[in-house]
């Protein structure tokens, strides 16, 4: 037994020293599971937390972030009619695209060597910066490393905030991989290339992409950076508003951060030990850009009409694919259209000649070109004003403008706002319309006499005073407004003006339908370049072609999306118009007109002046077979015009005249003439109810009678004035000059009564080539005239015009 039980506890210690180990084991299996476990939960609990932050962030499609990713707002350009560039749209920022092919290879390489190395090898990040970027921040180390990629970066500043918060970095992060999954390293560098901020360039302009930073730091493209260009670029991004070089500090900081990319580019392979050198030698100072002027602040009045003018282009073209886009408020349309264009990179193409554009400027600015200066109004300075406009016929191309005389004074477009027209308006208004109707020719007579219209309306002629029968010819040089109010009776209101509106003058409304409308009185009144644009019809043989500011519009990619193409709209005979431009040639001759007479250069040119009510606004409208040229000069706020000033229109329409025909001699050739189209009859059309008296007592005074009429001389509106207080009541200057007015144009000698003023009961009248011809009666039958047109709002009937 005791054998037994001795030999039965022999293995006793082996199988102690088992069942340790097998403990140990345990215990190593139940810690690593325990340790697993508790891996698990933290993961768990951290997978928890960052779905907790990030549960908000919606799922993005592949088109919402390209849409993120690639749109951008670009800098959009203007250019002269020679395609020289007027400059860049209005606009805070510059960013001009480009793709990676399009950039110096230096400047990727630095990008990348110093922003993320290992940009073609990751998926979007690299988790071992992360993790060093996140030990840094939170040991609070000196030195920052960073731990975004180019993909975080390029996230960070196109679809999220760029708030420090661990939510947006967990964002960032599943972001970054997941455009990884979408897009190849191509598109994300191009898209990166184009956001990224650089500060500002030499004019101070925010510059977004390197394009934009090439050009406003250095003044060189992309393309064309050198290794130590790059260099300073691509440190730029790290800081890009302490960076900027045309400060000293920032410059200091600058080449500081450019000797660390350049380090960078050393390590990484990417440049030489030589060109490392030679980059840290190159005077950075030396080759920055020079600040030139915006173009806005050189051309503010002429960008902000370009703008305006293709934002309208544009929206038409929305209306032309979206009709239902008219149902909502056009102005606020408009506006949103305006920041699209500021915004949308294109490149506007205009009509406008530079070297005639800036000499118009320069006589604009000229002082001694214009009268004296107002007291000023609410704190605003009030100096004579102008607004001209010079347009191509043929094309109805606009080459020159004066919009004002200082764009910090007064912001309007002086050639594009409505003003009174005053006698202006008689060739377009009233002669023309009545030629075309057969209701008259320019040897027609009617009697200028005191006349009263149904409505109690009594037209007044300036100088106050009734010649009796003239010509029809005769009273358009010399702008009598009786006969012209007569002739516009006689053809009718609403006729008369079907004919002004198809000539692009919009402004009339309801309320112009009534007779002083003849001699300018109109609602709103018309703008120089509706006027001068409508004068274009008569040397285009009657056709009106628009004139338009813009000939092209390309997007970003230079592609085109709007062609300017003429629509001429026939308005008139070209007998009609030769018969007006022949009149009109009799104004700059021996009428109103002629102090533009020097300034013909050997020109065939034709034109008439006007005045408004009060001597508010003072015009000339004048043009040749070629070119058109409209001015007009006032004051902002109502203030009359100084006599010294009443012919300045005159003198600045031909200063402009014959300025542009110096600069370009060919704009209209000497050897063009306006000549009579074949059937043009000169055979005088007799008219009973303008030719025949009916107040013989009102014309024909003695000079006596004139002498006592002028003490007691009635104004404008009809009212009279006594001459003495008149005098205490203007300035001294205004009291040396004769009466203002076209008639006081008028030669000494053409006081006398001429054959044209005769009757013509018996008169015989030629033609141009020679024929004799009896004036018979060829009015309009009554019944075409219209009754309401017979008729005059006699609450309106002293608005009018005056000349």
């Amino acid at each position: 037994m005791e054998k037994q039980n001795g030999s039965a506890s022999t293995p006793d210690r082996p199988r102690r020293k088992k069942s340790i180990w097998h403990t140990l084991l345990i215990i190593f299996q139940v810690s690593a599971i325990l340790f697993f476990m508790g891996v698990l939960f933290a993961c768990g609990t951290a997978a928890g937390y960052v779905a907790s932050l990030v549960k908000d962030d919606p799922v993005r499609s592949y088109n919402e972030i390209y849409q993120k990713i690639s749109t951008n707002n670009l800098t959009g350009f203007a250019y002269f009619k020679d395609k020289t560039m007027i400059g860049q749209l209005i606009t805070a920022e510059d960013r001009r695209l480009v793709s990676h092919k399009e950039v110096s290879p230096h400047l990727i390489d630095a990008i990348i060597s110093t922003e993320d190395k290992y940009f073609f090898e990751h998926n979007g990040i690299v988790p071992s910066a992360i993790a060093r970027a996140g030990i840094q921040q939170i040991t609070g180390a000196s030195v920052q490393t960073g731990g975004s990629t180019l993909t975080q970066q390029l996230v960070k500043q196109t679809i999220l905030s760029p708030e420090q918060t661990m939510e947006r970095k967990f964002k960032e992060i599943f972001l970054a991989l997941r455009i990884e999954r979408m897009f190849s390293k191509e598109q994300i560098l191009d898209a990166y290339i184009n956001k990224m901020y650089f500060g500002k360039n030499a004019n101070g302009s925010n510059v977004y992409g390197v394009q934009a930073a090439a050009k406003g730091i250095f003044g060189v493209n992309a393309k064309d950076l050198n290794i130590a260009q790059s260099a300073y670029l691509a440190g730029m991004l790290q800081a890009p508003s302490s960076y900027i070089p045309f400060k000293k500090r920032g410059l200091q900081l600058g080449k500081e951060r450019q000797k660390i990319v350049l380090n960078r580019m050393l390590e990484n392979g990417k440049i030489t030990k030589q060109q490392y050198d030679e980059a840290l030698a190159y005077d950075i100072e030396a080759h920055l850009a020079k600040p030139t002027p915006k173009a806005f602040e050189k051309y503010p009045f002429l960008m902000m009409e370009i703008e305006k003018r293709a934002a309208e282009i544009l929206l038409q073209q929305d209306f032309e694919k979206k009709p239902e886009l008219k149902n909502q408020p056009y102005e606020k349309l408009l506006e949103e259209k305006r920041m699209a264009v500021r915004q949308g990179g294109y490149h506007i193409y205009t009509t406008i000649d530079k070297r005639i554009y800036e000499k118009m400027q320069e006589i604009a600015t000229d002082s001694d070109n214009f009268g004296p200066e107002r007291p000023p109004i609410g704190g605003k300075r009030m100096p004579e004003q102008v607004g001209a406009i010079l347009i191509h016929n043929k094309t109805g191309a606009i080459l020159g403008m004066i919009e004002g005389r200082d764009f910090e004074i007064e912001k309007t477009n002086h050639a594009t706002v409505p003003r009174q027209p005053g006698s202006a308006i008689k060739p377009v208004g009233v002669y023309a319309p009545a030629i075309e109707e057969g209701i008259i020719s320019p040897d027609s007579i009617v009697v200028d006499e005191e006349t009263v219209f149904p409505g109690g309306y009594t037209p007044k002629n300036d100088s106050n005073n009734f010649k009796g029968p003239m010509t029809i010819r005769h009273a358009l040089k010399f702008s009598r407004n009786v006969p012209a109010v007569k002739v516009y009776f006689e053809t009718g209101v609403k006729k008369s003006l079907s004919y002004v509106k198809k000539m692009g003058i919009n402004s009339i409304v309801d309320s112009d339908y009534y007779l002083p409308t003849a001699l300018g009185g109109f609602t709103h009144g018309i703008s120089v370049e509706e006027l001068t644009n409508a004068y274009a019809t008569f040397p285009n043989e009657g056709n009106f072609i628009d004139a338009y500011l813009i000939e092209r519009i390309e997007n970003s990619e230079h592609e085109v999306i709007y062609q300017h193409k003429p629509k001429p709209v026939r308005v008139f005979s070209p007998q009609t118009a030769w018969m007006i431009t022949d009149m009109l040639r009799d104004v700059i001759d021996s009428g109103t007109g002629t102090r533009v007479r020097p300034y013909k250069m050997g020109r065939d040119v034709a034109g008439k002046t006007g005045t408004s009510q009060d001597y508010r606004d003072k015009w000339f409208v004048g043009y040749t077979p070629d070119i058109s040229l409209g001015v007009w000069i006032g004051y902002d706020k109502k203030y009359k015009l100084y006599k010294s000033s009443f012919y300045n229109a005159q003198y600045v329409w031909g200063k402009i005249f014959s300025s542009a025909l110096k600069i370009d001699p060919n704009l209209s050739p000497a050897g063009n003439y306006m000549k009579r189209p074949p059937g043009t009859s000169m055979a005088a059309i007799y008219n009973a109810d303008l030719a025949t008296s009916k107040n013989p007592a009102s014309y024909g005074k003695t000079e006596e009678e004139k002498k006592n009429d002028s003490e007691q001389k009635p104004n404008t509106e009809g009212e009279t004035v006594d001459k003495n207080k008149a005098k205490e009541e203007k300035p001294e200057d205004e009291t040396k000059s004769e009466q203002p007015g076209d008639n006081a144009d008028k030669p000494k000698e053409d006081n006398k009564q001429s054959d044209e003023q005769k009757t013509p009961s018996d008169k015989k009248t030629s033609n141009d080539d020679g024929e004799k011809t009896s004036s018979k009666k060829q009015s309009k039958p009554s019944e075409d005239k219209p009754k309401e047109e017979k008729k005059t709002d006699s609450k309106k009937e002293g608005k009018k015009g005056e000349d």
